[in-house]
């Protein structure tokens, strides 16, 4: 009998044939939805491509940095605080939004987002990054602008880059899902 249940089940499994491989980009929106860490392209939609020189501008003056990296195998509590599985380093002054980033955002992430930037002028200078080669970084630079903000630059060499030439990171935490970037007097 059970050979029977086993030869089934084989028989179905063959009959459905392969597995699909997930597409690369939604093809859709053209935002990338899995291996995320794959070298870039030198532009991304909804925002303007910065190099190192100009991102120690941004960080001098009144720009939002907003880190993007994932938080793998995180938690988030009741409260809306991150548990993490990892600590995460980035360029001084800049906010981590985790899981922003990704083709997808799942509906708790999206009103994340949208709660982060809630006070925000759409037209205060935003940088986004992540690490060097990282997808989303371009995502997160393209769901922002679709919130209607429109002063978006985006630094693909992230952290790696950042760190390469010598620049100091810091520890950071995410900012809570209740959190907010900016607040009604700076926009």
């Amino acid at each position: 009998m059970n050979a029977c249940i086993s030869l089934s089940l084989a028989t179905a499994l063959l009959m459905a044939g392969p597995a699909q491989p997930q597409p690369l980009h939604d093809p859709d929106t053209g935002l990338r939805l899995a291996s995320y860490r794959a070298p870039v392209p030198g532009d991304v939609p909804g925002g303007r491509t910065i190099g190192l020189a100009e991102l120690r501008d941004r960080q001098a003056g009144d720009a939002l940095l907003i880190d993007v990296m994932a938080a793998p195998e995180h938690l988030l509590r009741e409260n809306g605080t991150w548990v993490l599985a990892a600590k995460h380093d980035t360029i001084p002054g800049a906010v981590w939004l985790p899981e922003i980033g990704r083709g997808k955002l799942d509906a708790r992430i999206a009103a994340y987002l949208e709660n982060a930037l809630a006070q925000c002028d759409r037209d205060r200078p935003i940088v986004v990054f992540c690490r060097s080669d990282c997808w989303m970084s371009w995502n997160a630079v393209q769901h922002i602008a679709a919130r209607g903000f429109t002063n978006i630059e985006w630094y693909p060499g992230g952290t790696d880059e950042w760190h390469d030439f010598g620049m100091p990171l810091q520890d950071i935490q995410p900012l809570p899902l209740s959190g907010t970037l900016c607040d009604e007097r700076r926009g």
